[in-house]
């Protein structure tokens, strides 16, 4: 080869090597903008996305949980504080129906952030979470059939009102498991009191169960009964309804302490604003 020849397959080479030096080096550009222009998209949605609120919930229990006519709305109480507390706090709530029994635990677990779900506060539950101060005064009732056909109970005609818990005896007696009305049923009946106990995981179970004569009196705590009662006043009416002596919170994982003063603090506005007074208004008269 001659050395012309040879100069000149050189420089080919060269200029060959420094397009590709070229071509590689602008796609190796290309791609770390792109990727630094999609980290920093990320990082923006990251800074932009609401925080999210788990929250654990039964549905089934009006007014302050429940699907509404078309069977998918949930609604009530409870869905209107919940979404006005994620409101204030710049969150997204995201709630999912757990069957009562093992709600506590799925919270203790962390699969949720808090329970909203008319829970009573009781001294055991404030031994394991953090508990919001109450939002609602509650009661034991008795609710029977508004026809009073209670055949089942022992008693003359005029005196088939059960207005006291004496006069649950020899009766079929139901509420839900797992709540406060479990406890005082089953005070009851170590005080002596005699009658056959029906217990439900849903308490609308409970009262389907007394509207076809299956149970002759439910015990649950007054707010729910009222509201049942308001809705359906020729199906239930309330011959009893005990001293106040339960109120319900909002709980919160023990170790979620920063959470926790958040839920209270918005609760503690809403409480000042009238917000919760609104609530009350709509749900609870």
């Amino acid at each position: 080869m001659s050395k012309k020849i040879f100069l000149q397959y050189r420089n080919c080479i060269f200029s060959d090597a420094l397009f590709l030096i070229f071509f590689f080096g602008l796609i190796f550009f290309s791609c770390s903008k792109k990727n630094q222009n999609s980290n920093s998209v990320h990082e923006n949605n990251s800074v932009q996305k609401k925080e999210v609120l788990k929250i654990a919930t039964e549905f089934g229990y009006p007014p302050f949980e429940y699907l509404d006519h078309d069977g998918r709305t949930l609604i009530g109480f409870d869905v209107d504080m919940w979404n006005e507390i994620c409101r204030r706090l710049d969150m997204t709530p995201v709630y999912e129906d757990v069957q009562w029994s093992g709600i506590f635990s799925a919270l203790e677990s962390k699969r949720f952030d808090c329970i909203i779900s008319a829970v009573t506060i009781t001294e055991e539950r404030k031994e394991k979470f953090l508990i919001t101060t109450p939002y609602v005064q509650n009661a034991e009732c008795f609710i029977v059939k508004a026809d009073d056909k209670n055949q089942n109970a022992p008693f003359s005609e005029n005196s088939r009102l059960i207005n006291s818990p004496d006069k649950l005896n020899g009766l079929r007696v139901a509420y839900q498991a797992e709540t406060v009305s479990d406890v005082y049923v089953s005070e009851l009946l170590k005080n002596g009191i005699s009658f056959e106990v029906f217990e439900y995981d849903k308490l609308m179970n409970a009262f389907d169960d007394l509207k076809y004569d299956r149970v002759d009196v439910v015990v649950a705590e007054s707010v729910a009964a009222k509201n049942l009662v308001k809705i359906n006043p020729d199906v239930y009416r309330i011959d009893f309804t005990g001293e106040p002596d339960a109120y319900f919170g909002i709980l919160v994982n023990k170790d979620n302490t920063k959470l926790f003063e958040l839920i209270q603090s918005a609760l503690d506005e809403m409480n000042a604003d009238g917000t919760m007074k609104s609530f009350e208004d709509k749900w609870l008269k």
